[in-house]
């Protein structure tokens, strides 16, 4: 088996078979690989990403040495069948907090290197506190654990660092972004081979999401009827945690 906590087996005749300390990891909230970490992740590596998922769904700490070879053996993760990358990718987006999202931020960049120039990229904005990357985790921390909401927050902001421009006070300016960030994001569901409801529904909110609407009966049936009520409230959902998750009193 992957991690210690997952190798135990209980017989009402035998009782608890726990060859590998599994309970006491269990206990101590510890995530631990079976027996070499480097070579259970070379047997198999998308146990990296479950590592991950377990991590955040559970609150589990992952043991140094497992964790040193999740990093070690991320090479492992391009040779995966992507539609198995996308299952346990979507069980990370969807319980994964702003912390974990930073803690697995270097093996999150192996399956989404388009993530990769947010990462300590600063904005140069008085709106905004965090780095790009910041931003992005502490918009998906914010919205319910639905794929096509959180995926849609995680990939919100990608097509920023492309289009950074600085103003001459210093002000940096992300003039299109939505739109960059919506073919972007086509080309990683794509490449993930999502299934096309999901594909189609995140394109559609990362383009949308800077989108700014009159709060008048005439524009809320025209959207309603040119969208769907539930297409709309995804949106809306997703430009309140984007304002939300500015880190700043502009919230």
């Amino acid at each position: 088996r992957d991690f210690t906590v997952n190798a135990m087996a209980y017989s009402p005749r035998r009782g608890l078979a726990d060859p590998f300390g599994g309970r006491e990891d269990l206990k101590n909230g510890l995530l631990r690989a079976v027996g070499d970490p480097a070579q259970r992740f070379r047997e198999d590596a998308l146990r990296i990403l479950r590592g991950l998922r377990f991590a955040a769904r559970f609150g589990f700490a992952i043991e140094p040495q497992t964790l040193s070879a999740m990093h070690a053996e991320a090479a492992g993760l391009d040779a995966l069948a992507k539609e198995r990358v996308l299952t346990e990718l979507t069980g990370f987006v969807c319980c994964a907090r702003a912390a974990d999202l930073g803690a697995g931020a270097a093996l999150l960049c192996r399956v989404l290197p388009e993530l990769g120039p947010c990462m300590g990229f600063d904005q140069h904005n008085r709106n905004h506190t965090h780095d790009v990357f910041g931003h992005i985790a502490a918009v998906v921390e914010l919205l319910p654990p639905v794929p096509e909401l959180r995926f849609a927050a995680l990939l919100h902001d990608v097509g920023k660092p492309k289009i950074f421009s600085l103003d001459a006070q210093g002000q940096g300016h992300f003039f299109g972004h939505a739109s960059v960030g919506a073919v972007l994001a086509d080309g990683i569901l794509r490449r993930l081979k999502a299934p096309t409801a999901l594909r189609e529904e995140v394109v559609f909110l990362v383009k949308h999401h800077m989108d700014r609407y009159s709060a008048d009966e005439k524009t809320a049936r025209r959207l309603l009827s040119r969208h769907g009520l539930a297409r709309m409230e995804r949106l809306l959902a997703l430009q309140a945690a984007d304002l939300a998750g500015t880190g700043t009193d502009h919230d």
